[in-house]
Formats: C-alpha cells, structure tokens, sequence
C-alpha cells in the first residue's frame, strides 16, 4: 500500500514556526509532525511514501533518510510550490502494485486527532499542544519520565534544583532550566531549550534550541528563536535582543552561501580599504560627533515568502564615508558567506512585504549583495525602478555581468566619483530589462 504526504508550505498563524524549519518538521512534545505521520502510516501497513515539499524539501529528505527507522520506503519529491490534493491525485498518483489507490495526506492535523486543523488560529494550534500534553504517556517518548503529577521531564534536560516547576508541563531532551526559573502549568519546553535564571514560561510553548533570558515572563505565548506571538491575541513580535529571546543555532540568512573564492575577495577589500574606513571613524567621533555605524532591520534574500513573522537580521553602515563606501560593514557578512559581493541588496520588512506579485518577488531570486545592479542604473536609490533593476539581475545573474558591475562599482566604493548614467545599457541582455 502507497501514500502521498503533502508538506504545507505556508499557514498564516504557523508562520512564526516556519521561521526556523519546514512546518513539516514541527515538533510536537519531542518529534515531529512528519515523524508522527509516518509512524501512523507503518502501523497502518502502508510500505511506499512519496512525500511533495516545497518549503525547504532538502531538510525534509534529511530528516527522513530513507524512511528505514519507519519500515518504510520514502522518497521526497521537490515541488515548486504546495499542490492540493486534487493536483496530486492528477500529477503523481495512479495505482500502487496492489492495485489500490493511494492515500493522499496533507499534514495539517495530528495523526491521533484528525478533525482539528491545526493551523485554524494561535489559540486552537496551543488547543491541541495543550490537548496532546494531557494525554500522550511520557513512557511514549524515550528518556522521558513522569516526576511528579503531569510533569513530563526527561531524564537528559538539566533542571535546577532551586527551579519552581507546576504540572501539567513538559521538558523535552537536552533542555536547560537555570537557578530560579519557574515553569508554570501547560508549558511545554522542546530539545534544547535553554531558560535562563530567574525567567517565568507560564502557559506557553517554548520552541527548539530557543534561548530565554534571565528574568523574561513569557505568559500565553509561542517562543520560537527571535520571535514571540501571544496565542490568545495573536499578536506578533520579533525580538532583536538576545538577551531577551534569541535562538542558539539559527542563523536568518536561507540563500545560497558565497564561495570560498568570493569570501577571499571580500576580506581582501576590506583588510586593504580598512586605513580609509578607520578615518570614517574618527571623523564621525571628532568632527561630528556622532556614533561609528548606523544599523537597520534588514531581510536576506532569498526567502519564499514574506509576511509579518519574517526573520530579519541587523545589518550595518558607517555614519560617514564617500561614495558607496558606508557600506563597509557589509564585507564582513561578506567574509562570512552571508553576503555575496554582487547581488541584490536586502530590504526593510516593511518593504519586503510589499513585494507581493511575482515580479516584484524575482527581487528575492538573487543573493543579497554589497553592489547591485540599481548602483550603476540609477545608485540604488529607493524609486520606481529599482524592483525592475533587481528583476533584470535576477533574471540575467551571471559571472560577465558580476564582474561589470564589480568594475563599475569598486571605483565609488572607495571615492566619491560622479555617476555615469546606464554604463552597462550596452549588453543586449540587461538593456531589454532596463
């Protein structure tokens, strides 16, 4: 018997999970949606699993190998984006060796709890955590044991002894609960969380490898990395303290890293240029007395979808310099591949979300770069033309046009020369878009 598993790709209230992973790859008490969904299928004596990803599917076949701990035979399939069931039953399905039709499953439920959507609203996603805490044995979960009346601990988090700990609760593996700490009733604490000293978790879900800080309440709310959503109001807000809430292994950049031969180059211009950035510095402190660097929210293309629970990273400018050279800064993320040289230049969540057709998101198809092709069109100034500028470039990236745009910029990177109108309008190529 054959199934097909459908891995949502974007759910408006589970956008503050997909920050971080696949929605697919959930977790819930300790394994995830996926695994919970395959271990039902096994039991169910299906042998064949064909999973359709668009979010991420490279993680997603990581997460499942081959399907063996399962019995099963899984194969993942990349799909440029999430088809419904009727589009899978047309494009993949047919009859498996039995004869018989397969399955088609979008995981949009708990395999034990079928006809609650989990992803209706915050407050009926905490519903059916705070459901599943109640009812599912710790004995179910490796390492995972009963202390006390409904307080789900395992045996490998570290819990200190000073901790004020109030069932029903769980503490997932690897998860550290520093001096004084208060975990309160219908809290659930997943792998490798770290709650710091003094902080109050209280009917919350505080997600994987999620840092909370020394004496932060964390009241009916999802804590996921960076970001905190109020499940009762639905409130967003993303953190940019990580004393605060930060996430310890996540980083916001999800494009394709530079080379190691791009990195070179960018550390080489940035150790050569750095005398001029050092004068930048002590004009700004002694002549005007302002600070060093500016620094702005800013988002890394490319992710696939934008709204309110984008990740965004800060990024950095100096006050002064001439030319394009304020973005000096910028060479370290260069340095460490989060940057490329050329490419399109990161923008505002504010103006990310802006970005809805799908012209205007071809802007996030190209890497986020120091130097763009807006810098030689019209100096990447914020007008009508630049989502056409980051368009063309992304349609036409490559190493011909990197290398004219390199040659174009570097000269203002490091003096304050006039600009040329349209200097590389002769390609045939980036002529049409222009």
């Amino acid at each position: 018997m054959d199934a097909f598993i459908i891995c949502p790709d974007h759910r408006e209230c589970a956008g503050f999970a997909r920050r971080i992973r696949p929605l697919a790859l959930l977790p819930v008490l300790g394994r995830t949606l996926l695994d919970l969904w395959l271990e039902h299928l096994a039991a169910a004596g299906v042998k064949n699993v064909t999973i359709l990803a668009a979010d991420r599917p490279h993680e997603i076949r990581h997460a499942v190998d081959q399907g063996g701990r399962w019995g099963l035979s899984v194969t993942v399939l990349s799909v440029k984006r999430e088809p419904s069931i009727d589009e899978t039953r047309q494009r993949f399905t047919g009859k498996d060796s039995s004869g018989r039709v397969p399955n088609i499953i979008t995981l949009d439920t708990l395999p034990d709890m079928p006809h609650k959507p989990l992803w209706e609203s915050s407050a009926a996603l905490f519903d059916i955590l705070h459901n599943s805490l109640l009812v599912t044995p710790a004995e179910s979960h490796l390492t995972m044991r009963e202390v006390a009346p409904k307080v789900h601990v395992s045996t490998r988090a570290r819990v200190s002894a000073t901790a004020k700990i109030e069932g029903p609760v769980w503490i997932g593996p690897q998860v550290i609960i520093g001096d004084d700490a208060q975990i309160l009733a219908g809290s659930i604490i997943e792998e490798a969380a770290y709650i710091d000293r003094g902080a109050i978790v209280s009917e919350s879900w505080v997600g994987s490898s999620t840092y909370v800080g020394a004496l932060t309440n964390v009241k009916s709310s999802f804590a996921w990395g960076g970001g905190i959503e109020n499940w009762r109001q639905g409130s967003f807000l993303e953190i940019t303290d990580d004393f605060l809430l930060t996430n310890l292994t996540h980083k916001p950049f999800g494009g394709v890293r530079s080379s190691w031969l791009v990195r070179m180059a960018g550390l080489f211009l940035m150790l050569l240029t750095s005398p001029l950035a050092l004068l930048c510095a002590l004009w700004s402190i002694i002549v005007k007395w302002r600070g060093v660097f500016d620094s702005r929210q800013v988002v890394m293309p490319p992710p696939s979808r934008q709204d309110r629970y984008s990740p965004s990273t800060r990024l950095y400018s100096l006050t002064t310099g001439p030319g394009l050279f304020t973005r000096w800064p910028e060479l370290w993320a260069v340095w460490k591949g989060d940057m490329h040289l050329v490419g399109n230049r990161p923008v505002s969540p504010a103006r990310a979300a802006l970005l809805t057709n799908e012209f205007e998101r071809m802007w996030f198809d190209a890497p986020a770069g120091v130097f763009s092709y807006a810098d030689i069109m019209d100096d990447g100034m914020q007008n009508d033309n630049d989502t056409a500028h980051s368009a063309c470039y992304s349609i036409h990236r490559c190493l011909r046009l990197n290398l004219r745009i390199l040659m174009h910029c570097l000269p203002r990177f490091v003096l304050p020369l006039p600009r040329k109108e349209h200097e590389i309008s002769s390609n045939s190529q980036t002529q049409t878009c222009a």
